[in-house]
């Protein structure tokens, strides 16, 4: 029987200093963000017991579909479809953000995550027992953040407890970069783990006032670190707030990239998660630093999931707008070239499934009106699934077709287009992650 629930709420557990958190997901429904739903409150080890957790997410999954409001109301990832029973399902998410610890005190940012919070339970502990009840899924997948991962003080130990007991097939760190880990490193070289740091600036003045901290030129010279250990494994991220959002900061971080010879690193494009829309100047600035990180060679370069839905929501009059004369030059070149290659597709091969996938298919100007020859989902527990009225397939299905592949994703952007280039797919079928 169909029910509503989503991915988070089935198989994700997020471990904050004093709860327990389904999801990490902001979204704005009439006008409140809403988002980072709560399973229950821990501050000591005799709180936590899986049966509680199971017996949680029943609750709330009960309530969502029993009509009763909840915390998930209004969210966009509630999907109706054949969900397995809480009791069948094992956990694909964990994150470990149980402190509240960071060396920096960014503009954009809250006390909830640099109040210095420590958990008041063990978090080994609890894992442990997802372990014993054989409640850790093969594709696990384990989230770093925080909180800074690096500054807390038994980081080595939960690090081996977590590549030797839960063995997840992937990491990832969300981490600033101030210090420098050798685990994270090893991890990166081996293709066991991915890095994302934000850097959100091209001026030491600007990072300080954005991030809190004069330490601009030590986080460039880190992430060139990491980058070394592995290229590919290196997420750049560019969080655009009021501070940070003008062509002379975007001119000055690009060239600041290039010189520190992070050019072909993969980038991922951000705005204030606080901000329910972006304003043309501003949509035209991030469409902007794309094409300018785009054209110095960037691996990849991605709207995220927060900025795809505002640039959506203002696409067609970037496109169609006025002359944009007050504009610097740049940016008026960038929209006149979209304005001329803006094209629609008849058709396209979608790799992605989920909200990221909606957003395109029903908002994009580009894509709206495309018809879908199929989906794709690396993950066997989604091939054979329903999604958009379509049987999703194996990604081994694209290469007996030459159409065009749209990646409906920006958290496994890389990830899926180097799987697309190792099944030698020619990697011009993939659509500029920049059309609107």
């Amino acid at each position: 029987m169909k029910t509503l629930s989503c991915c988070f709420l089935q198989r994700a557990i997020f471990f904050a200093p004093d709860e327990l958190r389904h999801c990490c997901l902001r979204y704005f429904y009439n006008g409140e963000m809403k988002g980072d739903v709560h399973i229950f409150p821990v501050n000591s080890d005799n709180e936590f017991t899986l049966s509680k957790v199971i017996a949680a997410k029943k609750n709330i999954i009960g309530k969502i579909n029993r009509g009763e409001e909840t915390d998930c109301f209004g969210c966009p990832l509630l999907t109706s479809q054949e969900w397995l029973d809480i009791e069948d399902e094992k956990f694909d998410l964990v994150s470990i953000e149980d402190h509240t610890r960071c060396n920096m005190r960014c503009s954009y940012c809250s006390e909830i995550y640099y109040g210095g919070k420590i958990a008041g339970y063990n978090i080994l502990n609890c894992l442990e027992e997802l372990i014993n009840h054989n409640k850790v899924a093969d594709d696990l997948q384990v989230s770093w953040g925080g909180g800074e991962p690096t500054m807390r003080k038994d980081f080595t130990r939960v690090i081996d407890f977590v590549n030797s007991r839960l063995k997840p097939k992937t990491q990832r760190f969300f981490s600033n970069a101030i210090n420098y880990s050798e685990e994270i490193a090893s991890l990166l070289h081996r293709d066991k783990a991915s890095l994302t740091t934000s850097v959100d600036a091209g001026t030491s003045k600007i990072f300080e006032k954005v991030r809190g901290v004069n330490a601009y030129t030590k986080v460039l010279g880190n992430l060139r670190k990491y980058y070394d250990a592995s290229p590919n494994n290196v997420v750049i991220k560019y969080i655009f707030s009021e501070e940070n959002s003008s062509f002379e900061e975007i001119t000055e971080f690009a060239a600041d990239i290039a010189k520190t010879g992070l050019s072909n690193a993969n980038f991922l494009l951000s705005c204030n998660f606080k901000d329910e829309h972006l304003r043309i100047d501003q949509g035209s600035l991030i469409i902007y630093t794309h094409y300018l990180l785009t054209r110095q060679g960037a691996n990849t370069c991605v709207f995220d999931e927060h900025v795809r839905p505002r640039i959506c929501e203002i696409a067609k009059d970037i496109i169609d707008g006025g002359t944009y004369d007050d504009y610097p030059q740049g940016i008026r070149e960038v929209i006149e070239e979209m304005r001329k290659n803006q094209y629609k597709v008849p058709e396209i091969i979608v790799w992605g499934i989920g909200e990221y996938a909606n957003y395109l298919l029903d908002k994009s100007i580009t894509f709206r009106n495309s018809t879908v020859k199929f989906f794709v989902d690396s993950n066997p527990k989604k091939q054979g699934t329903v999604f958009r009225n379509s049987v999703v397939l194996s990604p081994e299905e694209v290469v007996n077709y030459q159409t065009p592949i749209l990646i409906a994703s920006s958290f496994w952007y890389h990830e899926i287009l180097e799987q697309i280039i190792d099944y030698g797919i020619d990697r011009n079928r993939v659509f500029p992650n920049s059309l609107i």
